[in-house]
């Protein structure tokens, strides 16, 4: 629709930091377990992401490789200011995570004094509401406020989930509408620029004219905003499981125990093996009445199978479940193979036709 890509900056900005985040920990992560460490490799994330963010010559340097290679147009600029204007709360998730595993590793919550904290941590968070609130409508501008909210953000954040779970009754109240909304966010910010909104957010869509009719209009734009928002959201889901999904296996019909004689007793000659997708099933022996009351044998581990015992056995399934098991393994390689090749060709195409595509003459880079 010749729309600038960062009028979609939300997509590709959680996934650069997902990336970020991933790659804190993944590098030296048998260092995770320890503290110091961890810190220490978090302060040196946040220290480069920042240098990187304030050399703009290397910001533009990425984009123009973007350009030259996949034909993405990016402004330099603009994708700077909104990662600058998120860049510390992603690490205070971070931080915030620690202490929370660290509370528990403690037992903190056993002490005597963690009552009060929690008290004093709920008076807190209404006084850090209200400030924030204040604070926000008392600035001059929007561009003002942008100046405080790198600092600050984390504060409504913060306070908002401590309210949250302050007691049983906040912890266990949920809101149906909001859990809707939650379910198509990405698509809900997405899609505004082309249906809720106008002209790339310039405009507002107006289904009945007329001035007098602007409330009305609003809520019924609103419904179908949020319903086409759930409908895109249902087929993009559709799409990740199609490309996603394992193929369905074939599964042989489960093997049946065969009844007894009426001679007597029975003893197990396999045990029963359980797994997600099969199970083998037990071979019995029958014992004749002078033979003897039968040995108890308590439960054990998966003693090794005797095939040379199983082999011509009439109902020698023992075999056919450990072929099972075997294709069982097999498929999940390929199915995994087959995963990435998909991912694959998708990416393929999507840069094929980013390539492809042609802007208008007027198109601003």
């Amino acid at each position: 629709m010749n729309t600038d890509y960062i009028s979609y900056y939300f997509t590709p900005l959680v996934t650069m930091w997902y990336i970020v985040i991933y790659l804190t920990l993944f590098l030296a992560a048998q260092y995770n377990n320890r503290t110091p460490l961890l810190l220490a490799k978090i302060g040196l994330s946040a220290a480069i992401m920042t240098w990187f963010f304030n050399e703009q010559w290397l910001v533009e340097t990425l984009f123009d490789i973007l350009y030259r290679c996949c034909g993405i147009r990016w402004s330099a600029r603009e994708w700077t200011f909104r990662v600058n204007l998120d860049m510390w709360i992603v690490y205070v998730g971070m931080l915030t995570s620690i202490v929370v595993m660290k509370v528990r590793e403690h037992r903190l919550t056993d002490n005597p004094r963690w009552p009060t904290c929690v008290k004093w941590s709920i008076v807190l968070s209404v006084v850090v509401l209200i400030w924030f609130f204040v604070f926000e409508l008392l600035q001059e501008s929007k561009f003002a406020y942008n100046k405080w909210h790198p600092y600050i953000s984390f504060l409504p954040i913060m306070a908002f989930v401590i309210l949250r779970n302050a007691n049983a009754i906040l912890r266990s109240a949920s809101s149906r509408a909001f859990a809707i909304i939650g379910k198509c966010s990405l698509e809900l910010f997405i899609v505004q620029f082309h249906f809720w909104l106008a002209a790339d957010s310039k405009g507002i869509l107006v289904v009945l004219p007329g001035i007098n009719r602007r409330p009305l209009n609003f809520v019924i734009t609103s419904i179908m905003f949020v319903y086409l928002c759930d409908r895109i959201a249902w087929a993009t889901g559709q799409i990740a499981t199609r490309i996603s999904s394992e193929e369905k296996e074939r599964g042989l019909p489960l093997p049946t125990v065969v009844s007894p004689p009426t001679a007597a007793h029975t003893i197990f000659d396999a045990e029963t093996v359980e797994d997600e997708r099969q199970e083998i099933a037990i071979q019995m022996k029958t014992l004749g009445p002078s033979q003897g009351p039968i040995p108890f044998e308590p439960d054990t581990p998966i003693r090794p199978t005797r095939t040379d015992h199983l082999v011509g056995h009439p109902s020698s399934q023992v075999l056919l479940s450990t072929a099972r098991l075997k294709s069982h393994f097999a498929t999940l390689l390929t199915s995994t193979s087959s995963l990435h090749m998909k991912i694959l060709v998708f990416l393929f195409l999507l840069w094929t036709f980013n390539i492809l595509w042609v802007y208008p003459p007027d198109h601003s880079s």
